[in-house]
């Protein structure tokens, strides 16, 4: 105790001794130590205050559970990513694994049998969308929706009508699109901490998509009315800080869209818009220009996989030597130069970052941005589903499991200038 209280006396004599120096060096070292001092308590405390959802129980058990997890680890079993127990209503890639949903409880499990987060939702019919760090998962026909990053929730909202859909951007904002009491449907964008940043309440069109652009600034909409015997539909852009009404404003850019109806649509970067619908496939900019268009009857849609940049698109080939064609459509609109043939038709496909994963029975073939095979795994009895992700890696999905698959051969024209 006596060198303690000794040691404290020493330190006191020399930051006063420091502070009262008649050299102004030494006492110039000791106020900038001083403000630094304090200029670092000031910035965690505003760290912790910020980010508090990372310092719940919850959040803590689930770092250190991490951390656990990391040093154990074997080589032997880092492809393995199991399924909790119980109905799967979704599953969908996240972050390094794999986020699946029942309508119970919302799990994050990685790899080696790692289950890293789990979270009670009782949601009748969940959707999930994702971006490199934020997952939205909502009650399709109900009226909640929570945003999560891979560690905890960050926080849940109740809608005053059911949700029909939604879409999530990079940084974290929502578009939840409502069956709005009152309207035909109304669109809602909130941003990470939960705060209203725009609203759409459509008393003519009804709203079947929304979009956000990757910075969350950007908003398309896909909506359709009926007159008459006709169906009417298009596509809306919009900024979020815009206070001007998208149908009645003449200054907000709409496309026509004759009379289709939308399966899928996402932001290819923050200025064009990709549109997959039942009987043709846009890419249009926010100006309106259509950059690309191609048409296909009803039935000729296989498949297709919408990511940040790209559209991969497989439809019903008119050759007598394929069944199959596969195009993967870029944010200017310029198309793979020749498609990709295929003798069958395939299961599931998936693109990202200049990768092409395609399933066609018990096997994945791996294709470069230009269509060129680099690889392909055999044998996978019961694969159901594909999703390539970046890195060089795929996650195949089994009936009780799903599996890292990793492409073995190097991608040389991974930067190919083809397609």
């Amino acid at each position: 105790m006596t060198k303690k209280f000794n040691f404290a006396r020493r330190q006191s004599r020399r930051d006063y001794l420091l502070a009262n120096s008649p050299d102004p060096w030494l006492r110039r070292i000791y106020r900038i130590r001083r403000y630094t001092g304090w200029l670092l308590v000031i910035v965690s405390a505003l760290f912790i205050l910020l980010n508090l959802q990372l310092f719940t129980l919850t959040s803590l058990r689930n770092i250190r559970s991490s951390l656990q997890a990391a040093s154990r680890v074997s080589a032997g079993d880092t492809t393995v990513i199991s399924y909790p127990s119980g109905t799967h209503k979704c599953m969908l890639p996240f972050g390094s694994g794999l986020a699946i949903c029942s309508d119970k409880t919302l799990y994050f499990e990685l790899p080696s049998n790692y289950s890293q987060m789990e979270m009670t939702l009782s949601y009748a019919n969940p959707a999930m969308r994702a971006s490199n760090q934020y997952l939205l998962v909502f009650d399709r026909g109900g009226y909640r929706f929570t945003v999560t990053n891979t560690l905890s929730e960050l926080y849940s909202q109740t809608m005053q009508s059911p949700v029909t859909n939604a879409d999530i951007s990079a940084n974290g904002s929502v578009a939840i699109v409502t069956d709005e009491a009152g309207y035909k449907s109304a669109v809602t964008v909130y941003n990470i901490d939960n705060e209203q940043l725009y609203k759409w309440s459509s008393p003519d069109y009804y709203i079947m998509s929304a979009v956000l652009s990757p910075d969350g600034k950007r908003l398309a909409l896909f909506c359709f009315r009926q007159e008459g015997l006709t169906l009417v539909s298009r596509l809306f852009f919009t900024d979020i800080d815009s206070t001007e009404t998208p149908s009645e404003s003449e200054t907000i850019t709409n496309v026509d869209m004759n009379g289709s109806l939308v399966l899928g649509m996402k932001y290819l970067g923050n200025n064009t818009v990709c549109v997959v619908c039942d009987n043709a496939t846009y890419v249009v900019s926010r100006g309106g220009q259509i950059r690309y268009r191609t048409d296909y009857s009803a039935d000729s849609l296989l498949s297709f996989d919408l990511t940040d940049d790209c559209v991969a698109l497989a439809t019903e080939s008119y050759s007598q030597s394929s069944r199959a064609d596969i195009v993967l459509i870029n944010a200017r609109g310029s198309a793979s130069r020749k498609p990709l043939s295929l003798s069958s038709e395939p299961d599931s496909i998936s693109y990202c970052d200049g990768r092409l994963a395609v399933l066609t029975g018990d096997t994945v073939t791996f294709y470069s941005k230009s269509l060129r095979q680099i690889d392909q795994q055999t044998n996978l009895a019961g694969v159901s589903r594909v999703y390539m992700r970046s890195g060089g890696t795929a996650i195949a999905l089994f009936g009780s499991q799903a599996r890292v698959l990793t492409i073995g051969n190097p991608l040389n024209d991974l930067n190919s200038s083809g397609g």
